[in-house]
């Protein structure tokens, strides 16, 4: 029996309703079953991120965060690592939507003073072999080092690292390019600048704001 036109319409539609619930379903159980693995990655990736960029601490790090604002009105998330009471570091976080390909998302760790001591970059989307390398810590082999094992600590970014233990200056570090003293890649020139930013606005943002911090984290607890 031939169908009509109409009928085959509506054959079709009831076909491809069908599909798409069954899609649907097949989504929604593979997102249940991965979504706890997933999380489960990503607090390790943070609690490691952590432990890079911190002194010791023996407090659950994440039971309280303080958001305050940087100069330019950025949102700058801090928490308080402790050990044995005393507070031992900051842990400061912050987004810049200025970045060549997008956001990029910086975690540096801080002294008690507010110091920078260490950052990582921990989310972004710059260029391969030019912004990324920017926002990229790895150790390198080469046939110098190849039987070497792997050191500890924080592999070497010379553009992150020239922020540690240096005083921030009242308007904020800016690269060379644009008349400061931060260095920068040529050929990646937005990334060097978003990344120098992201530093000072965290570093001026515990400047701003430090009595805040105060009245929420104290000192020994």
């Amino acid at each position: 029996m031939k169908l009509k036109d109409n009928e085959n319409f509506a054959v079709l539609g009831v076909f491809l309703g069908g599909i798409s619930l069954l899609s649907a379903l097949v989504l929604a159980v593979v997102s249940h079953y991965t979504a706890g693995p997933i999380a489960e990655a990503k607090a390790l990736r943070d609690s490691q991120a952590l432990r890079q960029i911190l002194p010791a601490f023996d407090n659950d790090i994440n039971e309280k965060m303080l958001h305050i604002k940087s100069p330019a009105g950025w949102r700058v998330t801090l928490r308080a690592a402790r050990k044995n009471g005393q507070i031992t570091g900051y842990a400061a976080s912050a987004v810049n939507p200025r970045g060549y390909a997008g956001n990029i998302k910086m975690l540096a760790g801080l002294d008690p003073a507010g110091t920078i001591r260490a950052i990582l970059i921990t989310e972004h989307n710059e260029t391969p072999g030019l912004g990324a390398e920017i926002c990229k810590r790895e150790f390198r082999k080469t046939i110098f080092n190849f039987t070497r094992p792997v050191p500890p600590g924080l592999p070497p970014n010379a553009c992150l690292d020239q922020f540690n233990g240096q005083k921030v200056p009242a308007e904020g570090w800016r690269i060379r390019k644009d008349g400061g003293t931060a260095l920068y890649v040529t050929g990646a020139t937005v990334t060097s600048r978003a990344v120098t930013e992201s530093a000072s606005e965290i570093a001026l943002a515990f400047r701003k704001n430090r009595k805040k911090i105060s009245a929420a984290f104290g000192g020994a607890k």
